[in-house]
């Protein structure tokens, strides 16, 4: 409460006792000189004055009594106003001074608490003036940058911490703090720290101001997202970079094409992909292992990376693909030559482990515009035309045409149609008989699959069977084919015509998946057709591609007294040790060797030697493709046990079978 400063002269003690003393003066003298005048001319009696002065006397006691009560009365009024006005002063202000102490006791508490968190902060806290010197660094920030604060005070930190680089990217900094507002959550800051590290900040800058509202110091404050930023980065590495070669990988590579393509349509420019499949690559890594196989595809990368004046954009598509952008392109021949060119790098002899390797590749060529005006379209071309190359032999380069992109259709329709055809029994079993050459004797039958389709027709299986491999239906079909070739051989049991073998054929992925053993097996059971009666037939590429898991299923089904042929023996590349530990009771010899087969010929040596080398290792030896009489009596002259072909019979159904073969040998049986 505020007092007015004349209410405090009023009560002054002197001028009070001032004013009491002249009023009474003034008064007394008054009453003094003028009252005795006036009664004695009123009264003129001395007697009567005399009683007169007695009353005059007390009159004036009381009337001066009365005086000084109201003129004292008045001025202790004063002064009670006063004090009340001065006590409620005291008690505000005394409830102010217990509010000033609270509220330093307050700051207190929040400096220190201010300074704690400044001091134990994982933030980088610093202040500067308005010429970007340092005035104070908290320990976080000494941790981060390794300066102590008293080594830095009054440096400049853009010169102190920013790249020449980083530096243009905070000039209008400082001019922004001046107008008073915050800049927060700026990115893009990399400092450098003391022994050299990078260090990457978000910062939320503010300016402090004084009294008169001025910018006078700046505080900022910062975040270190450096391992965040390594991570997203290791993470980018992840997703878009090969982890071995460090190349691009394919969703990279996908997004980048987007770029080329529209800059070679704006410019009217020609762009070359080429696919690029490293041949026979699961081989060398099945027999080297793993290790050697990422050394060759480290190898093959190093290799493409030398090509810097050829190669536009160079990333790996899958495990052994590489794909590359060719740019500046100025005619067909220069695509063929630069192609060659790659090749021939690919194709020089790659050593390892002592061991020296010649390494091809296969090559399919599509360009931009003319093949496709996207990538996703145009790398599906070239793949086309990749397998293409493969289809013909491997090693070389073809360039894609449309009449690639009709057989993609039609293997597409064909994949799909695949599912209906097991679902609607489109497909049905043909039986091949194999005879003994000596005797003429019915030894077995093998069950050839046939695919009838509603529309198209006989659909000849190796315009399916590789397609299916590769998609995974053959698993499917191995089913289907196993359980419709038992549940015959159960038909023909049950009508006495038990007395030979029937022979399926297996694939390589349905020999190595496992299980093989226990669905034939089951399903021997299930029809109650003696193991003895089946004979499984593989080719030597079949356990080659995963030769433990091969021998584990082929022992299992020995075990269960079911026979192992191998097909087209003496085209595959297994050696003679390989082949003595196989559990294997006939080998079949392919009928390349037979077709051109005639007497005294080099091919009829080839033949006598594939029987002795059989017979040496006990086994008994099926000749397939018989189509003369001439190529039935060389193999009964080469010892040649068993035969089979067109001269004997063709695939035939299950009904004309048993009427042609079975009906004359009913209930005849040969022994175990």
């Amino acid at each position: 409460m505020r007092i007015d400063k004349n209410y405090y002269e009023d009560v002054s003690p002197e001028k009070e006792a001032l004013i009491i003393s002249i009023i009474y003066l003034l008064i007394g003298s008054i009453w003094v000189l003028r009252s005795d005048k006036f009664f004695f001319k009123t009264i003129g009696d001395i007697e009567r004055y005399t009683r007169i002065q007695t009353y005059k006397g007390w009159i004036f006691v009381l009337v001066t009594t009365v005086l000084i009560y109201f003129l004292v009365y008045d001025r202790v009024k004063k002064i009670r106003n006063i004090n009340k006005v001065v006590h409620k002063s005291m008690e505000e202000l005394s409830v102010t001074t217990e509010g000033l102490a609270s509220t330093q006791e307050k700051l207190h508490r929040e400096k220190k608490l201010t300074d704690n968190i400044i001091k134990n902060s994982t933030l980088i806290i610093f202040t500067w003036d308005l010429e970007g010197n340092i005035l104070s660094l908290n320990p976080y920030g000494e941790k981060v940058t390794g300066y102590k604060e008293e080594e830095i005070i009054g440096k400049s930190w853009i010169e102190l911490f920013l790249y020449d680089e980083e530096k243009p990217k905070v000039e209008g900094l400082v001019n922004y703090m001046k107008s008073g507002k915050s800049l927060k959550n700026s990115i893009g800051d990399v400092w450098k720290s003391k022994d050299g590290k990078d260090i990457e900040l978000i910062w939320t800058d503010s300016p402090i101001l004084d009294e008169d509202k001025e910018v006078v110091k700046v505080i900022s404050i910062g975040t270190d997202i450096t391992d965040q930023k390594n991570l997203v980065r290791r993470l980018n590495v992840l997703a878009y970079y090969d982890t071995l070669t460090g190349l691009p990988n394919r969703t990279l590579l996908r997004n980048e094409a987007v770029k080329f393509i529209k800059e070679a349509w704006l410019n009217n420019e020609k762009l070359v992909f080429l696919y690029i499949d490293i041949d026979n690559f699961k081989q060398i890594n099945d027999t080297l292992g793993h290790d050697a196989g990422d050394e060759l595809l480290i190898h093959i990368a190093s290799i493409l990376r030398e090509e810097k004046e050829d190669i536009f954009y160079l990333a790996k598509l899958s495990e052994d693909e590489y794909g590359v952008v060719l740019s500046d392109i100025f005619d067909e021949k220069d695509i063929v030559n630069r192609t060659e060119k790659i090749l021939e790098k690919i194709s020089k002899p790659w050593c390892t482990e002592k061991h020296e390797f010649i390494i091809s590749a296969s090559i399919g060529i599509s360009v931009f515009p003319d093949d496709a005006d996207d990538f996703v379209s145009l790398m599906k071309c070239a793949n086309m035309a990749m397998y293409q190359v493969k289809e013909k032999g491997k090693n070389g380069y073809a360039f894609y045409h449309e009449e690639m992109g009709t057989r993609i259709v039609n293997n597409t329709f064909l994949i799909n149609q695949v599912k209906r055809a097991i679902d609607e029994e489109h497909f049905l079993l043909q039986y091949q008989s194999v005879i003994d050459l000596d005797t003429g004797k019915l030894e077995g039958v093998e069950a050839l699959l046939r695919w009838h389709h509603p529309e198209r027709g006989y659909i000849p299986p190796m315009d399916y069977i590789p397609l299916i491999e590769e998609t995974g239906q053959i698993f499917d079909i191995t089913s289907m084919v196993l359980r419709m070739a038992i549940r015959q051989k159960k038909v023909w049991d049950d009508k006495g015509y038990s007395f030979f073998k029937v022979a399926v054929n297996i694939s390589a992925k349905s020999l190595i998946k496992g299980g093989l053993e226990i669905e034939i097996e089951k399903l021997l059971q299930e029809y109650g057709v003696n193991p003895k009666e089946l004979v499984i037939e593989i080719t030597e590429t079949a356990f080659m591609d995963n030769f433990e898991a091969s021998i584990y299923t082929l022992r299992r089904l020995e075990d269960l007294g079911v026979s192992i042929s191998l097909d087209d023996f003496g085209t595959g590349y297994s050696s003679l040790a390989k082949l003595k530990s196989l559990p294997i009771h006939y080998v079949k010899m392919d009928r390349e060797f037979i077709r051109t087969m005639h007497k005294n010929s080099e091919e009829e040596v080839v033949v006598r030697t594939i029987v002795e080398l059989a017979h040496n290792l006990g086994l008994k030896i099926v000749a397939e493709g018989i189509e003369t009489k001439e190529q039935k009596y060389i193999l009964m002259e080469s010892g040649c046990d068993l035969g089979q072909g067109y001269f004997i019979s063709k695939p035939i159904n299950p009904e004309e079978f048993e009427e042609k073969f079975l009906a004359d040998n009913k209930k005849v049986s040969t022994d175990d």
